[in-house]
């Protein structure tokens, strides 16, 4: 078998490189900010919140400068994903406990004892800690606001060097807390902006450069997977690396010489929603008829509105002499169509195509169908 691949790891949405592109800004205000703490010399914790959609290198950019940090001064670290720890102060704290401890936190402790326990491992390490929060979203409404809320406030209980850093997707989980919970976490907060396609681009290639031997995909190839996941991926840069990566390996497995579009495609219908033009010709007319309107409303933005599809499809109707469907039997007729996976959509009114949904093959199984129509 052919190998394509110089280090599959690299490939990884779990692995972090030397770099980031496009987030140095982000690095470099979370560097400045938490600077005094790593120096020993803040007066009381600092806490900073990072916010941005899935794969925008929230996780990634603590992880470097976790990395980048050690490489200067020595610091204690933890990193808790909070909706896999557990539900309860003691499930979280046992995680942040084993995670600076190196060792199973005690049962017979109660949350706020091992809480105590904690600080003590920090005291007896003399070197600040960075503690990171993941997913902080998913316990927000839940006992778990007082135990952030009391992490927050560890000036209070021992004096320890400390930045505690809580990454989630968007701010709403904020407006959960009382006063008291959001005031403690201060309000430094750190934006991910989603890439563009360009920046989504432009970390594939460089991702690209670390994994493949050379040749092995070309910039065509990346070009349509940023395209790809800046339309239908909501730009989430893990799933494009993952979804890279399976191309990478199917290409292998058929000893390919290079990785085409065609690998990338075989790749997604592993893991995303495809429609076969097969499943397009079992829809009824006004279902192919939603389809096309559909195609034809999202040609220049990947998602168009429904009510601009409502009215390419009366349009076409009218033109084919066909009873046009109402508002209700419109809906339904989306919702089938989404069900099936034939469209996507993206809130209550905004819907597109399934990215393998091909134009051409709509309109002839369309035409088709009209024609048969016609004769009856």
């Amino acid at each position: 078998m052919s190998s394509l691949l110089i280090d599959r790891e690299k490939l990884s949405s779990r692995y972090v490189p030397p770099k980031l592109p496009y987030r140095d800004e982000q690095l470099a205000i979370l560097k400045s900010f938490l600077s005094d703490v790593m120096r020993g010399e803040a007066a009381s914790p600092r806490v900073a919140v990072l916010v941005g959609p899935t794969g925008t290198g929230k996780t990634s950019s603590v992880m470097l400068l976790h990395r980048t940090l050690m490489g200067e001064r020595e610091h204690a670290f933890a990193h808790i994903n909070m909706r896999m720890a557990g539900d309860t102060p003691f499930q979280l704290f046992a995680a942040l406990y084993e995670s600076l401890a190196g060792a199973p936190a005690s049962r017979s402790l109660s949350a706020y004892e091992l809480l105590k326990e904690i600080f003590n491992v920090l005291k007896r390490k003399g070197v600040p800690a960075l503690l990171v929060f993941d997913e902080v979203e998913f316990h927000a409404k839940s006992a778990l606001r007082s135990a952030i809320y009391t992490l927050t406030r560890l000036h209070e209980l021992q004096l320890v060097q400390a930045a505690l850093v809580f990454i989630a997707r968007n701010i709403d989980w904020l407006k959960l807390l009382d006063p008291a919970e959001r005031s403690s976490l201060g309000n430094f907060i750190v934006r991910y902006p989603p890439y563009s396609k360009e920046q989504l681009l432009g970390i594939l290639m460089y991702r690209a450069q670390e994994a493949f031997k050379s040749g092995a995909v070309g910039h065509d190839v990346l070009s349509w997977l940023a395209e790809y996941t800046y339309a239908y991926m909501q730009g989430d840069v893990r799933r494009a690396l993952d979804t890279l990566l399976l191309a990478a390996l199917l290409a292998e497995q058929e000893e390919a010489p290079r990785v085409d579009v065609r690998h990338i495609v075989a790749a997604l219908k592993q893991t995303e929603v495809f429609v076969a033009p097969a499943d397009v010709e079992r829809l009824t007319i006004y279902e192919k008829l939603t389809l096309y309107a559909a195609l034809r409303a999202s040609r220049v933005n990947p998602y168009a509105r429904l009510s601009e599809v409502r009215e390419e499809l009366l349009s076409l109707a009218e033109q084919l002499g066909l009873e046009p469907p109402s508002q209700e039997e419109f809906e339904d007729i989306v919702q089938r169509l989404v069900d099936m996976g034939a469209l996507l959509a993206e809130g209550p009114a905004r819907i597109a195509p399934a990215p393998t949904l091909n134009a051409e093959a709509v309109v002839s199984i369309l035409k088709d169908s009209v024609r048969k129509v016609h004769v009856r």
